[in-house]
């Protein structure tokens, strides 16, 4: 009986690791499907903010656990975010130039946002924060939003009231 069954994985273990391998990819395409769909890497070029709500392929980005709670810190090239710990992206962050995080993000910000925009533009342009803190030492303004894909835009500023990072929640 053993013998007969070494001949069979012999004749027929080629194409059953085939059939495996295309089963798989079936069930993770379905399921990336059903989540929201697969995030790659973000280019300069493109919007992680549209990344919210997807799942980050494992690999994808260097990460680590967070520090408090569960979930994951990805950071990739041109951003940087937290999942859940089901791999979903819930935050997602962009930085101006001279920042010490990540590459400077080139793509468009959300809202018609510039890197530079100044506190007082921004309060002008976006209308009055949801609330208003320092949590970095620097001005930050807190958006809350129900119809976009983002639930709330964190605006942080630099010393001299300029816009230097955008964090994209799926939180409201």
């Amino acid at each position: 009986m053993h013998v007969v069954g070494i001949r069979w994985m012999a004749r027929h273990g080629p194409q059953v690791a085939a059939l495996a391998i295309l089963d798989l990819a079936i069930v993770l395409g379905f399921a990336a499907h059903m989540t929201g769909g697969l995030a790659t890497g973000a280019s300069s070029d493109s919007d992680p903010v549209a990344l919210l709500g997807t799942t980050l392929v494992d690999g994808t980005c260097p990460s680590i656990p967070v520090s408090a709670g569960e979930g994951r810190t990805v950071v990739c090239p041109t951003w940087t975010g937290v999942t859940s710990p089901a791999g979903v992206i819930r935050v997602v962050s962009v930085y101006g130039p001279g920042n010490a995080v990540v590459d400077d993000f080139g793509g468009p910000l959300p809202r018609g946002l510039h890197w530079g925009d100044e506190v007082k533009s921004v309060w002008a342009t976006l209308g009055q924060p949801s609330r208003v803190t320092s949590m970095y030492g620097t001005p930050t303004l807190v958006y809350m939003f129900t119809n976009e894909r983002y639930g709330s835009l964190e605006l942080q500023f630099d010393a001299a009231d300029h816009l230097m990072r955008v964090n994209a929640s799926l939180l409201h």
